[in-house]
């Protein structure tokens, strides 16, 4: 029985530490999130993409802030009819949607506070119109100090769809 029981206890500890890795990534690719607490990391370590317990979503260099979402203190109201009553919604984790949207949202994802408008970033950085659809489906904490979004399935080209603008800094 204490055998079973210690086992038990060793599979649970290592699975925790394999999700705790999971974050402690530059990558966050289609269908993953970050909630509060958690961020990607340039690989040099000087970098970090946090989305912040205070509900902000912040490029770090080295604790100097870099590029934020502006979304900390934010809410929204929402009915909730099961509830019978209205409840107030808070940004909670960003994430990279399988439609290639990268968004700040509250848990269930029906309130969003801020999202990478990659439309008017394409627009002020390629000649339109665009001959193929581009849509982001892995977002990289770069080394040089620039989170970007790429499409890496149009074409053989990975090809940014949004950026910070923050490398070099």
């Amino acid at each position: 029985m204490k055998k079973t029981i210690f086992t038990l206890l060793a599979v649970s500890v290592l699975s925790l530490s394999v999700s705790s890795a999971a974050f402690a990534s530059n990558t966050l690719t289609a269908g993953q999130s970050l909630a509060k607490g958690q961020g990607l990391y340039s690989n040099d370590g000087r970098f970090a993409f946090l989305m912040q317990t205070d509900e902000n979503l912040v490029l770090y260099n080295a604790g100097t802030s870099l590029w934020s979402s502006s979304t900390n203190g934010m809410k929204a109201y929402y009915y909730d009819s099961f509830l019978g009553r209205e409840t107030i919604r808070h940004p909670e984790k960003v994430m990279l949607y399988t439609n290639g949207a990268l968004k700040v949202t509250d848990l269930p994802g029906q309130s969003v506070f801020w999202q990478a408008d990659t439309q008017s970033w394409i627009a002020n950085n390629y000649r339109i119109p665009m001959i193929f659809p581009t849509y982001g489906d892995k977002l990289i904490m770069q080394d040089d100090g620039n989170v970007v979004l790429y499409d890496t399935h149009s074409n053989s080209n990975w090809m940014p769809v949004w950026a910070t603008n923050t490398g070099g800094r």
